[in-house]
């Protein structure tokens, strides 16, 4: 009952996410003039949404939007990312859901681990983005990346180093905000 319950509630999010980007209109310099919302916003991804409404406490947004960045934080992050990768068992699944702390999983699997042992090491949630990507191969693929006062670090389960988001090469499809509920395409 609670799954389909949560599903339902899913699908009304997914509906209701798709009419928030409509066009508005705007005063400037006397004209009235179009802002096309829809281009920059995407609703979060249903796996999210339900991920949120199992998880509330996951998805809670915090204030600081860049963590400053200092050897302690990136040894924080290298560990995450290095333990992680090395603890989950890369699997295709046949429901895509997205968990976190698994055995066998994906790459939404691995972001959502990842992100929830950074919060647990004191990195704030909203300097943590969860980016849906294209790998150079063209398939979907998702990272986590952390917002520093030195840039853009991806977290990624296809390699072993963590990188700046601008050498990944990857096509970055739709990312969240530092809400995890709300992103931008």
């Amino acid at each position: 009952m609670m799954k389909k319950t949560i599903m339902a509630v899913a699908t009304m999010l997914a509906i209701g996410a798709g009419t928030a980007g409509q066009s508005h209109a705007f005063q400037v310099g006397g004209l009235a003039r179009q802002l096309d919302v829809e281009a920059a916003r995407a609703p979060a991804p249903l796996q999210m949404q339900l991920f949120c409404l199992q998880h509330p406490k996951e998805c809670k947004p915090s204030k600081a939007k860049v963590v400053t960045y200092s050897p302690r934080i990136e040894k924080i992050i290298r560990s995450v990312n290095a333990s992680v990768n090395r603890e989950i068992t890369p699997t295709r699944e046949k429901r895509d859901i997205w968990s976190v702390n698994v055995k066998k999983g994906d790459c939404d699997d691995y972001v959502m681990t990842k992100r929830q042992r950074l919060i647990r090491a004191g990195i704030p949630s909203s300097a943590l983005r969860i980016a849906v990507v294209r790998t150079r191969m063209g398939e979907g693929h998702a990272v986590l990346i952390v917002k520093t006062t030195e840039g853009d670090f991806v977290l990624d389960n296809l390699r072993k180093s963590i990188v700046k988001r601008n050498v990944t090469g990857y096509q970055y499809v739709s990312v969240s905000s530092g809400n995890p509920l709300k992103w931008t395409r």
